[in-house]
């Protein structure tokens, strides 16, 4: 499937592992959309997951069972999901032979995350290490845009207020929130014990996963490594707060980013414009700026928008950004990894 224009050598087959999964699921729905050059893909999952079926263009794929799955079978393995399975599964993975490509965080920061449309140059260093990081869609969308930003000035610093929804924490968390949602609607309690920590629905609540010493989340943390893993620049300084919202799907990003000298907004307006994988909503009329479930649902660009000059500190842009988490953030961007490894290194 998929081989249109290929040749037998250029074509690997693919596993990827936690197709039931949010972003196992819309792995499948992009390999419908898009041609890549994989030969037999196969679905893998947890043993209770295991035996489900998938149409992927046009065929009917089992999803086979993680505990038996031999990773010998094929030349690269996509893992989503839960975090907790990677961490048991990769290094198996990694040793029966398969080229790893981690979705879930896990990697993020340990000098193998990659942005494919940002620093592909840098696959040879993971490709010897046997796994490359495909980072989240906080990592990725920042990346894309700062990139852009340190080619006009070279970036100073870097400050990243974070609106992510449920769908970044899972199927749990996006199933709780609807049903919170139908609760309170309906005047019903809702009931302890959900996705957060706190409830979701019509709620706001700072990421407070794994908080280290100084305070900071797991996220927050990912998101300061993985920006300065992917440009480059390891000690940029970057302030992150992140904060989950009541969306199912979707994420934006309010940056203020401190350049060496002064851009001006149209300037980078126009700029932005031509970057690739990016397109720009920023009109000064009522609705002249993208939102994640208007415009990037759906969208394999990264939206921006408010661009605009800080009035007081002139070397200052702010911006914001907006992605659809799933697919732009993670799916499209663990592919396009795996279309240039099997072109370039398979």
């Amino acid at each position: 499937m998929n081989m249109q224009g290929r040749t037998m050598s250029n074509v690997a087959d693919i596993a990827i592992v936690g197709a039931s999964s949010l972003v196992g699921d819309m792995l499948i729905n992009v390999l419908e959309e898009h041609s890549y050059p994989f030969g037999q893909v196969r679905l893998v999952d947890i043993d209770d997951e295991a035996g489900e079926r998938r149409m992927i263009n046009g065929q009917s794929v089992r999803v086979e069972a993680l505990s038996t799955f031999d990773f010998a079978s094929v030349k690269l393995a996509i893992v989503a999901g839960d975090r907790d399975v990677a961490l048991q599964h990769i290094a198996a993975i990694r040793d029966a032979g398969a080229l790893v490509i981690d979705t879930t965080g896990l990697l993020t920061g340990q000098g193998v995350t990659i942005v494919a449309e940002v620093n592909p140059a840098t696959l040879a260093d993971a490709v010897q290490r046997r796994v490359v990081a495909c980072p989240d869609s906080q990592v990725l969308q920042s990346a894309l845009v700062l990139k852009v930003l340190d080619g006009m000035s070279p970036v100073q610093r870097v400050s990243i207020a974070t609106y992510q929804s449920m769908s970044t924490h899972g199927k749990a968390a996006v199933e709780g929130l609807a049903m919170e949602t139908g609760r309170l609607l309906n005047g019903q309690p809702i009931e302890k014990g959900g996705a957060l920590a706190k409830q979701s629905a019509f709620n706001l609540q700072p990421c407070v996963s794994d908080l280290d010493e100084a305070g900071a989340s797991r996220e927050e943390r990912d998101l300061v490594a993985g920006i300065g893993e992917v440009l480059g620049l390891p000690s940029l300084p970057v302030l992150a707060n992140c904060v989950m919202v009541p969306l199912f799907y979707g994420t934006a990003q309010m940056m203020q980013v401190t350049t060496a000298e002064p851009l001006e907004a149209q300037k980078v307006i126009n700029v932005l414009r031509r970057a690739k994988g990016i397109k720009v909503l920023d009109k000064a009329e009522a609705g002249g700026y993208p939102t994640p479930v208007t415009d990037a649902t759906g969208s394999d660009q990264v939206w921006v928008g408010r661009v605009r000059q800080d009035a007081g500190q002139p070397n200052t842009i702010h911006l914001w950004i907006v992605s659809d988490n799933l697919r732009k953030g993670v799916a499209l961007n663990s592919l396009m990894i795996a279309d240039l490894l099997i072109k370039d290194y398979l």
